[in-house]
C-alpha cells in the first residue's frame, strides 16, 4: 500500500551520527530541532568592542544562523579557513588586522591543540603560513572565542586566506557554518584535501581590522523577481536588503517607481538591528495596478537609519503582474534525497504527511541524486535549487524548506494568485509503452507580448525497490528515541534494507526550464494554447511497473524559474484529471470515476446490452 510504512513523526529525539567515522557531507541537512544552534548572541560576553576606527569584518554575519557543524568522526586535525581577494571591501591596503573572532560548537572540548593563521597563499602545512598564533583549547567554549592577535598583521593589498586549525581527540563537529552560500567563505581542509564548501555556506569567521574607511549607514538591495496580485488587492513581496556599513541597521526608508515613472511616497519601516553582511528580507506590499498585464517595478533604498544611501547597488528591478482572477493552483512540492543521505528519512516522512493530508491535490516529485535512482534528467534542478539533503521546494519558490514541514506550507501555495492553468493528458504512443504522447491545454488570465514560459514533463513511480546496498536507505535515527510514530526508524538497522520508494522522479523533459516553443510568448488572456510531445522512454532505466506511473506537466516561468502551475494523471487508468487538474474555465475537475463508470453501465443497459 502506498507509503504504508512510515508513520507521523516528531523532531525532539537526539540522534547523534558523530560515530560515523567520514567528513560531514556539507549537503546533508541536520533536522532543525536536532541542531546545536549558535544565533547572533555569543555564548559568553564580548571581549573586544571596536573602537571607532575598527569594525568586525566577515562574510559571516552575526545575524546569520550557523546550525551546521562540520568535523570528522575520529581523531584528526583540522583547517577551516576563508579566502579574502585582493581589493575586497572594506579590506584595503592600509588594513591591519588585529583579532579574530572564531564562532564553535560545543564539540571544540575535544580540541588538544588550536591554532589561528593567516597566509597569502593557501599553505601547505600551517608552518608555512605568515601568521600563527597558539590559542589555549581550556579557553575555548561554544559560541564565540576572541582572539586578540599578539602581534597586528598588515594587509599589504594582497590575497589572503585566515582561519584555524584543530587537532581533536576524537569524533568532533565544531565547525560552525551557516546555510547562506557564499563565494570565499568556507575552505575545509583535512590532510592533504583541500575543499571549497562556499556554495553550502559561510565558515563563522571573522576578523578586527582597523585603518581603513568605514562606511556607516550604507545597504544594498536585491532584484525581486516576478509576482502576481489581484486587481484591487496588495500583494507582499520579500525584498533582501544587506548591510553594508560598519553601523547596526534599525531603520530603512523606500520608494516604488512604476515603470520607471510613478513613484510612491517614501516609506520608512524599522528593521531589527541588522549587522554588517546580514541579510534581511522585508515584506514590501505592492498594489494592484489598472490593466491585466505585467508592470515592470523598480524599489529605491532611499534612506538607512534616516541617512541617505550611498551604496552603489541601491536599486532592485521586478515584475508585477495584475490579473482579474486566480485559477486554480496545484503546487508542486519537489523533495531532494538519496538512499546515502542519513537524515532524508525525515523527507520520507515528510512526503507521506503531505499525500496523507493533501492526496492528489498536490503534486509529489520524489528527486534522488547521487544514488541507484538518480536520473540525469533532474540534474539542472538539483544543482539550481537543492539546499541540502533531504530539503525541498514548493514551487521553485522561497527558501527551501525541511521536508518534515511540508504540510504546514502547501496550504498556502495552493491559495496563492497565479496567472495560468494548464490541463494534460497522457497517453502511450506506440503498443510497446516505450514513448508517451503529452497533450496539454495551457491558458493565461493576462496579456503578455514578451511572454517567457515553458512546459516539462516528469514521470514519478511509487513502490521502487531492489535489492543489494545500492537500494539500502541510509539510517542515522538507528537506536534513537522519541515518539512512538518514529518507532519504525528508530528501531531499524543502519542502513535499511527492504524500502519501497514513493514519488520518484523516473523520467523527465526539459525540467529546468521547459522545452522551447511549448508556450507562445505573446500571451492573450483566455485564449488557450494546445502542445503536443512526444517523450521517449528507452533512455530512462528506473521504471519498474508502469501501471504505477503518474505523469505531470509543469508550467514554468522562465524568467525566474518558477511553476507557475502543474497538472497530473495517472497512466494506469483512463488520462481522467486528478484533483487539481482544470478545465478551461478554470475550476478544478474532480469527477469521480466510479461515478462515470455506473452512468455508462446504465446507458448500456437502457440500449438492451451487457455492460462491464
Amino acid at each position: 500500500m502506498k507509503k504504508a510504512i512510515l508513520s507521523m513523526m516528531a523532531l525532539m529525539m537526539a540522534v547523534c551520527v558523530q560515530s560515523q567515522n567520514f567528513d560531514r557531507l556539507p549537503n546533508e541537512k541536520m533536522p532543525p530541532a536536532q541542531a546545536t544552534l549558535v544565533k547572533k548572541m555569543p555564548a559568553k560576553a564580548s571581549t573586544i568592542t571596536p573602537a571607532d576606527n575598527q569594525m568586525w569584518w566577515g562574510y559571516y554575519s552575526e545575524n546569520d544562523f550557523a546550525n551546521v557543524g562540520y568535523g570528522y568522526g575520529q581523531a584528526t586535525t583540522i583547517d577551516a579557513f576563508i579566502y579574502i581577494p585582493a581589493g575586497t571591501e572594506m579590506v584595503s591596503t592600509s588594513t591591519t588586522i588585529k583579532a579574530v573572532r572564531a564562532w564553535v560548537h560545543s564539540d571544540i572540548k575535544y580540541a588538544t591543540d588550536f591554532k589561528i593563521w593567516i597566509s597569502r597563499t593557501v599553505p601547505e602545512n600551517i608552518d608555512a603560513v605568515d601568521y600563527v598564533q597558539q590559542v589555549d583549547v581550556s579557553s575555548l567554549s561554544s559560541g564565540v572565542n576572541e582572539i586578540a592577535l599578539n602581534t597586528p598583521f598588515m594587509v599589504n593589498g594582497t590575497d589572503l586566506y585566515v582561519g584555524y586549525t584543530a587537532t581533536t581527540s576524537g569524533s568532533a563537529y565544531f565547525i560552525a557554518v551557516c546555510e547562506n552560500p557564499t563565494p570565499n567563505a568556507f575552505f575545509y581542509r583535512r590532510g592533504n584535501s583541500t575543499k571549497d564548501y562556499s556554495s553550502d555556506g559561510r565558515l563563522a569567521l571573522q576578523i578586527l581590522i582597523e585603518g581603513g574607511t568605514y562606511p556607516t549607514n550604507i545597504a544594498s538591495v536585491a532584484d525581486f523577481g516576478q509576482s502576481v496580485v489581484l486587481k484591487g488587492q496588495t500583494v507582499n513581496i520579500p525584498v533582501t536588503i544587506t548591510n553594508k556599513g560598519k553601523n547596526n541597521i534599525e531603520s530603512i526608508s523606500y520608494t516604488i517607481a512604476t515603470e520607471g515613472s510613478i513613484t510612491t511616497p517614501e516609506t520608512t519601516i524599522p528593521i531589527s538591528s541588522l549587522c554588517y553582511n546580514g541579510d534581511a528580507k522585508i515584506d514590501v506590499p505592492f498594489t494592484s495596478d489598472d490593466d491585466s498585464r505585467k508592470y515592470e517595478k523598480t524599489f529605491t533604498l532611499t534612506k538607512v537609519n534616516g541617512v541617505p544611501n550611498t551604496y552603489s547597488k541601491n536599486t532592485a528591478t521586478g515584475s508585477v503582474i495584475t490579473v482579474t482572477a486566480s485559477p486554480a493552483s496545484l503546487p508542486v512540492v519537489e523533495e531532494f534525497t538519496g538512499t546515502w543521505c542519513g537524515y532524508c528519512p525525515y523527507g520520507m516522512v515528510g512526503m507521506k504527511k503531505a499525500y496523507d493530508q493533501y492526496g492528489d491535490n498536490v503534486a509529489l516529485i520524489s528527486v534522488h541524486d547521487g544514488d541507484v535512482m538518480a536520473i540525469s534528467a533532474y540534474s539542472p534542478v538539483v544543482n539550481k535549487f537543492a539546499e541540502g539533503f533531504p530539503g525541498s521546494r514548493i514551487n521553485r519558490e522561497g527558501e527551501n524548506i525541511y521536508p518534515y514541514y511540508l504540510v504546514d506550507y502547501i496550504s498556502n501555495a495552493s491559495s496563492r494568485a497565479t496567472v495560468g492553468t494548464i490541463e494534460l493528458a497522457a497517453s502511450w504512443a506506440d503498443n510497446q509503452q516505450t514513448s508517451i504522447k503529452f497533450d496539454t491545454k495551457t491558458k493565461f488570465v493576462y496579456n503578455d507580448n514578451s511572454g517567457n514560459y515553458g512546459i516539462a514533463f516528469v514521470l514519478v513511480e511509487d513502490g521502487l525497490k531492489g535489492d543489494g546496498n545500492n537500494w539500502a536507505q541510509r539510517n542515522y535515527l538507528s537506536g534513537g528515541s522519541g515518539d512512538d510514530d518514529m518507532s519504525f526508524w528508530f528501531n531499524s538497522p543502519d542502513p535499511v534494507s527492504g524500502i519501497e520508494y514513493d514519488d520518484v522522479a523516473v523520467a523527465g523533459w526539459d525540467l529546468l526550464d521547459g522545452i522551447s516553443g511549448s508556450v507562445n510568448s505573446v500571451i492573450k488572456a483566455d485564449e488557450v494554447q494546445e502542445f503536443s510531445y512526444t517523450g521517449n522512454l528507452t533512455q530512462f532505466n528506473n521504471i519498474q511497473d508502469k501501471t504505477k506511473l503518474k505523469a505531470i506537466a509543469l508550467l514554468i516561468n522562465r524568467a525566474n524559474g518558477s511553476i507557475v502551475n502543474a497538472a497530473q494523471v495517472n497512466m494506469a487508468a483512463p488520462t481522467k484529471p486528478l484533483k487539481g487538474d482544470v478545465n478551461e474555465d478554470g475550476k478544478v475537475d474532480v469527477a469521480d470515476i466510479a461515478t462515470i463508470i455506473d452512468i455508462m453501465a446504465a446507458s448500456a443497459r437502457e440500449g438492451g446490452t451487457d455492460a462491464e
